[in-house]
């Protein structure tokens, strides 16, 4: 290449002197030369940083050239050595004063890369003077740097004011100007957690005016910028998206994408169906043109054509041909063109496609030909009519005796037998012929499963089944478990051929073989076949659910969400942004009174009635004044095109899945509510991310203990057997490391251990001599222990104990909602205002009108010996109950077994977490039903989300036979911590003389609500407010047990549960309270309930959504429990 001499490694000395010297260079020649080789030198990895000073020194140079390569030295090695940006801060000053707006934008633009404290802070006058420089490429340059800035430091940027700078450049003459506008604004408040950018009609059509005369990166951002504009009136939706269609034309495929993605947007917001038809149909063209691009290009076509078409299956449903692969087409893109072809697949095409993956089925590509075999099973469950047809295609393709064709046949098959049961048995014979060639684990498993759910039609199913147990501890975790439950089933069917076989079997699962899940299965059919066959029979042969094609359907939060996305790289991966990029923020689509109200794919069955209701309550619930400006601005404010917010929270916000949300709509109509009108950028905080919370699917937890082997059998269910081995493996280490063991017997053989031989090993080297371990327990006080009962004449006390199973259940009941009022409530019309007189805040500025705010009382410490008074007592009045209740504990939950005696070698351990005088305590009952004392007690916590940790040793005597002891271990907050799924989940391990303990319970959150959990009533407002709508969650008590609204307000005080104010409105009680835990969570509630206290309805809301249900379970507990404690 011309340049290669640059390239050529010079010496630094020799670099220096070039660029010093200026012996007959007066056009900067050498000078030139010079640079070069250091800007080369430098992007092949030579470090050139010792030039510095030579190099800022050719700033001064008057020439274009020579700057450009000063300045890319300067980002290069500005930000890591700060002394170099320092030095050239001067220079750059000077620049951006230079007559030539191209140097002027150069400095500008390379200050904004130095992330250098001295540089930025002398960064904000230029830049403030570049947003209103005469030249626009110095305007659409500074427009960028704001961004970079943002990045840096956001509280400089909004003290600064640039986001108003940049607000009034959409204004601009210049096309350019405004795309770059455009794109620092959206990605301002893409990465500003508490930055919201709305867009009004107005601004909306002006930035469409200046979409003709941009660029294609300048179009795109433009474009991406409408996906802020929520149409607000009939016919705003259709005329915007009128006036882009022709960029549908557009060369540019991410101009086109872009669009469509605008497009399907405003297709919510269209009330006239002719409309919304007419422009899907034009959608159709410019999507199937995407397919002449290259590969790459078609590839993201597709991936985003599968989300379109999940929503609107009509855009391309008479496009079928435009999806057959091609010979040349990579494999990338013929299987996303296999997956739109079976989505597309009709009773009325089914046969064309069923001969197009036939053909597929014959190709040399391995992933083609499974992904067809698959299609043509999947087409099997999705059309009923063309069953038989796909059958005979599979039968088809088996005789062809392709390894990977047949194995691939054989597990699509074994979901047409689910689908359909008792219709194609009669081709079993042909599958058995081929069981040598089966060699992949998916494919055995579903073998066995025909073999094991047709045993009884199948004559030598027990021989098929043997030589498959022939290599069963050899085989994956998957046959073995398909092995397992097919022997089962052979054994109930025809038991005369199955008895050999089901011992060898179960002998294996649970003796020989390491995983969890396969020996417990094997225990739980041992024990069913042995202690209940017919029981036995009912369970493994029970109706299995149905599977059908939808089951592949994205979950249609996540596919709205995703269509919001279209033409990014979450649209490609089909995850929501959030899960690959930290801080993203979710989209969703805000509500508005001409929002479709046909989404009974999203709502859950919503009515067309039920939606149109809705919008008319959003209207009724704008000030008459107010209407006409509903997303538009004032037309004599002073920037026309500035950006307006409507910020009014609405009732029926973006999560569309929840049930919608009356409390919130009285919360926001009965404090007064004031529709904010601001010609600014949204500073409200939004929530975190609802899909960052992670485990969506995790399984509930529930933790069984194996009464035979004493064993948690479900102890890795709540985090996956990744995360459970993980946490228990550091539960472990931590409390081998902490405390010490005396004569414990050998783990290895303790099967309550559940690491195996790695814990067995460490467990095995403790002694009572090891240093760091816990100190000895102290001697409990004469009389604490108490006796339990007799002892058994030989002294097994295990025999009638019962098997104790504890699971963490959610009390959350979905199935009652504020809108399941009964009929004699209150209706909706009654919660969207209340009189003037019955106000509880005025949020117009006029104050506070008849509150009933609970005032703090000092927290009494109730003593055991002092008995409270009977119920009899004539005297105490009303009053003096109530202060007779206020000095009570917090509510505290009965004690429950936390490990029973038959998994702790006779001991039981019951207990319940409690908060008493702010402090947190574990209280504890340690019952010996051994026929040995027991002692040597120590307790140790695994890390958990809040940082629970014992805060001294656990104190506890020698424990004699038949003896129990009561305890309290006192907790603090300051340990390490480790998210749980649930958040309340703790693991502990005890250390005992009868060995090391394993388990896991669950707490109240309201033990770590906070005395100071109280918000001013002007706090609780904004916060209310600010607080999205789709965070908002909510939840139903029935039949309360309090003797007034008094008594409930004390009990709820009691427990940190503050209330901010109260009003009464149609003989329902409204209550705003607040609370807020240890690490800061801010919890908003209002409460709802008629005066006969038979319903509480209550919603929440609080930016710790991962942390709601955890509060709604706690509320719910302290609200059931009563007046009492």
């Amino acid at each position: 290449m011309s340049d290669a001499k640059y390239f050529q490694r010079g010496k630094l000395q020799e670099l220096r002197a070039e660029l010093l010297s200026e012996k007959n260079d007066k056009k900067y020649a050498k000078k030139k030369i010079a640079l070069k080789k250091v800007v080369a030198n430098m992007t092949m990895g030579s470090d050139m940083s010792p030039l510095c000073t030579e190099v800022v020194a050719c700033m001064t140079i008057p020439n274009l050239e020579v700057k450009k390569m000063v300045y890319l030295y300067l980002v290069n090695y500005g930000r890591n050595r700060p002394e170099i940006a320092n030095l050239a801060l001067h220079h750059m000053l000077r620049d951006s004063d230079d007559h030539n707006p191209l140097v002027r934008a150069q400095a500008i633009r390379t200050m904004s890369y130095l992330y250098v404290d001295r540089v930025v802070d002398a960064l904000c006058d230029p830049l403030r003077h570049s947003l209103k420089d005469r030249d626009p490429y110095v305007r659409k340059t500074a427009a960028l740097c704001v961004v970079k800035l943002c990045m840096y430091d956001r509280s400089l940027v909004e003290e600064e004011q640039f986001i108003d700078m940049l607000k009034s450049l959409l204004s601009d003459n210049n096309p350019a100007v405004v795309a770059n506008a455009v794109a620092a604004l959206t990605e301002i408040s893409e990465i500003s957690p508490h930055i919201k950018l709305r867009l009004n009609h107005k601004v909306a059509s002006k930035l469409i005016q200046a979409l003709n005369q941009c660029s294609e990166w300048g179009q795109t951002y433009i474009l991406e910028a409408l996906m802020f504009y929520t149409p607000q009136e009939p016919g705003d939706a259709e005329t915007l998206a009128e006036r882009i269609l022709p960029r549908l034309q557009h060369a540019n495929s991410a101009v086109v994408l872009s669009t469509v993605k605008v497009i399907i947007y405003l297709l919510n917001y269209m009330t006239q169906p002719d409309a919304l038809q007419a422009l899907c149909q034009k959608l159709t063209p410019p999507l199937i043109t995407l397919l002449n691009a290259g590969p790459e290009v078609q590839y993201v076509a597709l991936r985003n054509m599968l989300l379109i078409i999940q929503r609107r299956p009509d855009i391309l449903k008479n496009q079928l041909k435009a999806f057959f692969c091609k010979y040349n087409d990579p494999i990338y893109v013929k299987l996303a063109k296999l997956e739109i072809l079976t989505r597309l697949t009709t009773p009325r095409n089914v046969r064309v496609v069923l001969l197009e993956l036939q053909e597929y089925a014959a190709e040399v590509d391995v992933d083609v030909v499974r992904k067809a075999v698959r299609s043509i099973g999947r087409l099997a469950i999705q059309i009923e009519e063309a069953a038989s047809a796909c059958v005979d295609a599979l039968l088809g393709l088996i005789r062809t005796k392709v390894n990977y064709v047949v194995q691939e046949a054989v597990v699509v098959i074994k979901d047409i037998f689910r689908k359909y049961p008792n219709q194609y048995e009669n081709i079993i014979g042909i599958l058995c012929e081929n069981l040598d060639s089966l060699d992949d684990a998916e494919a055995k498993a579903a073998m066995i499963w025909i073999i094991g759910q047709y045993a009884d039609r199948i004559e030598n199913s027990d021989e098929v089944l043997e030589s498959f147990l022939d290599a069963f501890l050899e085989e994956t975790t998957q046959v073995q478990l398909a092995l397992l439950t097919a022997t089962v089933k052979l054994f109930i069917k025809r038991p005369t051929l199955g008895q050999d076989l089901v011992p060898k079997v179960l002998k294996w699962a649970t003796e020989e073989v390491d995983n969890p899940d396969l020996r417990d299965r094997g225990y739980i059919y041992w024990r069913l076949l042995s202690t209940d066959p017919a029981a036995a029979k009912a369970i493994v042969l029970s109706e299995k659910p149905d599977i059908s094609a939808e089951a592949e359907n994205l979950d249609p939060v996540l596919l709205e969400e995703l269509l919001m996305n279209i033409s990014s790289l979450a649209s490609i991966y089909h995850k929501p942004p959030s899960t690959f990029i930290a801080g993203a923020k979710r989209r969703h689509l805000t509500e508005s009174k001409v929002l479709d109200h046909d989404r009974t794919w999203y709502t859950g069955g919503l009515t067309a009635s039920s939606h149109a209701d809705r919008a008319q309550s959003l209207t009724s619930s704008v000030p008459n004044g107010d209407r006409g400006n509903l997303g538009e601005v004032d037309a004599t404010s002073d920037q026309d095109a500035s950006l307006t917010l409507d910020i009014m929270p609405n009732p029926y916000a973006a999560d569309e899945s929840a049930p919608v949300g009356l409390a919130s709509h009285s919360l926001t109509q009965g404090l007064n509510h004031q529709l904010i009108d601001l010609l600014g950028l949204d500073f409200t905080a939004p929530g975190p991310d609802a899909a960052a919370t992670p485990n969506d699917t995790a399984p509930d937890g529930s933790v069984g203990v194996d009464s035979a082997q004493g064993g948690l059998t479900g102890f890795a269910n709540n985090y996956g057997d990744g995360q459970a081995a993980t946490n228990y493996a550091q539960l472990e280490s931590d409390f081998l490391k902490g405390v010490g063991a005396t004569t414990a017997p050998n783990p290895a053989e303790d099967p309550n251990n559940p690491f195996g031989h790695a814990a067995a090993m460490q467990a095995s080297a403790l002694s009572s001599h090891s240093g760091g371990g816990l100190a000895s327990p102290l001697a409990a006080p004469t009389g604490l222990v108490k006796t339990v009962g007799p002892t058994a004449g030989n002294g097994d006390l295990l025999a009638n104990r019962p098997t104790i199973q504890k699971a963490f259940t959610n009390t959350f009941d979905p199935t009652h909602s504020p809108r399941e009022f009964p009929p004699s409530s209150v209706t909706s019309g009654d919660l969207t205002g209340a009189a003037p007189e019955e106000a509880a805040l005025d949020t117009l500025g006029q104050g506070i009108k008849q509150l009933q705010v609970a005032e703090p009382t000092a927290a009494v410490p109730s003593s055991p010996l002092v008995s409270s008074p009977s119920a009899s007592s004539g005297t105490m009045n009303q009053f003096t109950a109530l202060a007779s209740a206020a000095t009570d504990q917090p509510y505290v939950p009965p004690k429950t077994v936390l490990l029973s005696a038959p998994s702790a070698k006779g001991l039981e351990i019951q207990g319940v977490f409690a908060r008493r005088q702010g402090h947190l305590a574990l209280d504890l009952t340690f019952v010996n039903w051994s026929a040995q004392p027991v002692g040597d007690f120590a307790i140790q916590f695994n890390r958990n989300s809040f940082g629970l940790w014992p805060a001294a040793p656990l104190a506890a005597p020698v424990l004699p036979p038949q003896q129990s002891f009561d305890t309290t271990v006192p907790l603090t907050t300051n340990g390490p911590v480790q998210p749980m799924n649930p958040v309340t989940n703790i693991q502990i391990a005890l250390k005992t003389s009868l060995g090391v303990f394993y388990f896991q319970t669950s707490f109240l959150l309201h033990i770590l609500l906070v005395e100071a959990g109280q918000l001013e009533q002007n706090s609780f407002l904004s916060t209310w407010q600010e607080i999205p709508d789709a965070m908002q969650k909510i939840g139903t008590v029935y039949s309360l047990q309090y003797q007034s609204m008094l008594d409930l307000r004390q009990k709820l005080h009691r427990n940190n549960i503050f209330t901010i104010a109260e009003r009464a409105v149609n003989q329902m009680t409204h209550f705003y309270l607040s609370a807020k835990t240890v690490d800061g969570s801010t919890f908003l509630t209002e409460l709802r309930l008629d005066g006969n206290f038979q319903a509480c309805y209550y919603a929440t809301k609080t930016y710790a959504s991962h942390l709601v249900q955890a509060y709604h379970t706690a509320l719910e507990a302290i609200l059931s429990s009563g007046s009492g404690c």
